[in-house]
């Protein structure tokens, strides 16, 4: 399948969101799975507009691919190096006033995603969410 590319700001939402929806349902991804896959991609591209490049202009790559009947997305960045896979568990047990800023996002996307990974390959970060077909 093609990449898409384009520049990471808000505004690639909606063509990255026709383009991996378009290829999921190409290969199979059933209509009640598609909120899931949405909500994740645009939780992960969302954190790549606004935190990626630091306010500096980047592009931001997305592509799919089917293999053993998983339909994986895997978005690309040459931001700053950064695993969101690591960072700490969200603290529900505290007032929400008291709660650190941060983690709700990437929970979501490690709860509704059947599979994730982060790499760091030549300056560039490589987030891949799957679901099952």
């Amino acid at each position: 399948m093609p990449v898409y590319t384009t520049t990471a700001d808000l505004a690639m939402l909606p063509g990255i969101r026709d383009y991996v929806l378009a290829h999921a349902r190409e290969a199979g991804l059933t209509t009640p799975m598609e909120p899931r896959l949405d909500l994740v991609l645009e939780e992960i591209l969302v954190n790549v507009a606004k935190y990626a490049y630091n306010g500096d202009s980047g592009n931001v790559d997305v592509d799919c691919a089917v293999t053993d009947n998983t339909f994986c997305v895997t978005v690309r960045d040459r931001g700053v190096p950064f695993n969101p896979l690591e960072g700490d568990t969200p603290e529900f047990s505290t007032d929400v006033d008291e709660r650190r800023i941060g983690g709700v996002g990437i929970l979501l996307v490690t709860h509704m995603a059947d599979r994730c990974s982060y790499e760091r390959v030549d300056d560039t970060n490589e987030l891949t969410f799957c679901f099952a077909l």
